[in-house]
């Protein structure tokens, strides 16, 4: 008789490692303080010194990298495509808040945030788009 479906013995059965575990090293490279600074540097090489929610230039020391999609301790949201140069004003303001309320408080905001985030998520822009191409 054949044995249609051979039953493996737990040692021949190869397991991928727990997605936490196979996530946490990709992380902890993608989200290093030298990481961070490949972003800025980056961003800065692309844009200059420019707030990407207020539009303005700054001197380079001046300028900040913020999260659009604030982190509240989520490793997901360090990646680059949630990262904008933001000057120390419109960070400050913006702090933990989330970033819809904070661009609704200024639709101008969006507008720079689309110009100066091409780079980000495309969640993010779609939902940007809406709140800009909304009639007032």
């Amino acid at each position: 008789m054949l044995d249609l479906f051979p039953v493996r013995k737990p040692s021949s059965i190869r397991r991928a490692p727990a997605p936490t575990q196979a996530r946490s090293s990709e992380t902890l490279r993608r989200t290093g303080s030298k990481s961070y600074q490949g972003h800025r540097d980056q961003l800065m090489a692309v844009h200059g010194p420019v707030c990407a929610y207020c539009g303005l230039s700054f001197p380079g020391e001046e300028i900040t990298l913020d999260h659009v999609q604030p982190r509240k301790g989520k490793v997901a949201y360090d990646r680059a495509d949630n990262l904008v140069l933001a000057c120390k004003s419109c960070n400050a303001a913006k702090a933990d808040m989330p970033f819809l309320g904070f661009l609704l408080a200024r639709r101008a905001r969006g507008v720079f945030l689309l110009h100066y985030g091409e780079h980000l998520s495309d969640g993010i822009k779609q939902t940007v788009r809406g709140l800009v191409e909304k009639p007032l």
